[in-house]
């Protein structure tokens, strides 16, 4: 899929371009960013297209796009998505705006509640209300006869309802075709007892696609499926090749051993999602996971199992100790720019608050008396998440803190970059931008001595790397 910055619309779109207008009174002056799934397993997003809607609630906006895509926008406590295809156009309705306060905002577990975008022109409908009416009824009817299907392994059942959905829903389209099938095979695996051989082959006969039905299907299936689901002499070769550190391409051949995996791409992303598994299940050590994913994503069989190795790799070595911080260029309470690498030469003791946080305003006390007697050695960088900018200009003015407060808001990212779980956090970061405590210890707690030690051990292995110069007297 190839999609390109949107434009202005100026007359009829092109058989590879997509239309999006409508009023919208209610998001008027912001910018809507959709977005589509890059990797499910992780998962990961990437931005597709920001469609700017005027002061009068007003959009209209042209943008190529290669191939049908499933897309989505995040509207305050809203996720609206929608399938869309190349030259078409589409009148979108928008939800109600209801904004997330900052409680939800700051929730690292928040969960969007999903809507489907509305379409007023009924010319482009057809596909996403197909899709719509198919799901409501598929999930009544798998709800309603799951006991029976699971206890039962009522397969007889599970293929009657197959049918009728089948005969009810005979729109005509690729992708509604795909999802049926998907769907179908999901209704199957309820009543097949986890006996899941026959499910995983017909899967294996499918094309791998970033749609949500193929990856409920897949989290279904592989959860848990690595090394275990393959055969038991399969399960035994694999688990040596990766403890050796084994190329990623010798441990597929392996796992294409086994006669159920006759699907390459397939079988690599059964890996991918085992090894990403074992990572956080601490079933492997890290380096060796590390290791492996690296492989994965200079020698995988596809580019979408490069790059989401490439994804698995930048998300399981991020904020480890030894690896760079991740940057950022943030506002300070005086409205000018400040960047990490602004601090570079010093250690940084980096801390996450809101101010209205009883802790974070506890600490923020202790970090004062750090900063009166470690400011030679250490640089206290505090990022305020307060939604707005004038909470943190009002605590800063109250307060007579001589370090800088630098607000998230030009960067909404850094709380995913730094995965902020709970306020206050800390990390500390050495002289070369690279982690040294990640998470540190909070200033109540023992930082002072490991800020010591770190410090001190930096301290020898600069000393090393570029000892003083003698003097000689010679010279």
């Amino acid at each position: 899929m190839l999609l390109i910055n949107g434009s202005a619309y100026a007359g009829s779109v092109t058989e590879k371009e997509v239309r999006f207008y409508g009023d919208a009174p209610a998001y008027k002056g912001l910018s809507i960013v959709f977005e589509s799934v890059s990797n499910y397993i992780i998962p990961l997003s990437s931005p597709i297209i920001t469609m700017p809607i005027n002061d009068e609630g007003h959009f209209d906006l042209s943008f190529a796009l290669e191939e049908p895509a499933y897309i989505f926008a995040d509207l305050g406590r809203f996720r609206a998505s929608i399938y869309i295809e190349p030259g078409k156009e589409y009148e979108l309705v928008f939800p109600p705006f209801e904004a997330r306060s900052d409680a939800e905002r700051l929730n690292p577990h928040f969960s969007f509640e999903e809507v489907a975008l509305g379409i007023a022109n009924p010319e482009s409908r057809d596909l996403n209300r197909n899709i719509i009416e198919f799901d409501a009824e598929f999930d009544y009817l798998h709800a309603q006869n799951a006991i029976r299907l699971f206890t039962n392994s009522d397969t007889a059942l599970a293929a009657k309802l197959e049918q009728e959905l089948d005969r009810k829903y005979s729109y005509s389209h690729p992708i509604f075709e795909q999802h049926k099938t998907l769907s179908f095979l999901r209704l199957r695996q309820t009543a097949s007892r986890q006996q899941n051989r026959d499910i995983i082959a017909e899967l294996g006969s499918l094309p791998v696609r970033l749609m949500p039905a193929y990856w409920k299907l897949f989290n279904s299936l592989f959860k848990g499926f690595y090394p275990y689901g393959f055969k038991d002499s399969i399960q035994t070769a694999i688990s040596g090749q990766v403890s050796n550190h084994g190329s990623f391409d010798s441990i597929v051949d392996i796992a294409m051993g086994d006669t159920l995996f006759r699907n390459r791409e397939l079988t690599e992303l059964v890996i991918l999602n085992g090894l990403y598994e074992a990572f956080y299940n601490k079933t492997v050590p890290e380096n060796t996971i590390l290791a492996v994913l690296q492989n994965a994503a200079l020698t995988s069989s596809t580019p979408l199992s490069k790059a989401m190795a490439l994804d698995m790799y930048a998300k399981t070595s991020m904020l480890r100790p030894g690896s760079e911080a991740p940057g950022f260029s943030l506002l300070n309470s005086k409205r000018r720019e400040k960047s990490l690498s602004d601090y570079r030469g010093k250690f940084v003791y980096l801390n996450f608050i809101h101010t209205e946080n009883y802790a974070c305003q506890k600490d923020m006390l202790i970090l004062e008396q750090f900063y009166k007697s470690m400011r030679r050695e250490l640089e206290i960088v505090t990022i305020v998440m307060d939604e707005d900018f004038e909470a943190m200009e009002n605590f800063t003015e109250a307060n007579s803190y001589k370090w800088d407060f630098l607000h998230f808001g030009s960067y909404p990212q850094l709380s995913e970059l730094y995965n902020l779980q709970a306020l206050p956090s800390y990390y500390l970061i050495n002289p070369e931008g690279t982690l040294s405590l990640s998470p540190a210890p909070a200033p109540e707690e023992n930082f002072q001595e490991r800020f010591a030690e770190q410090y001190q051990s930096f301290r020898i292995r600069d000393l090393r790397k570029n000892p003083p110069k003698e003097k000689s007297i010679f010279r």
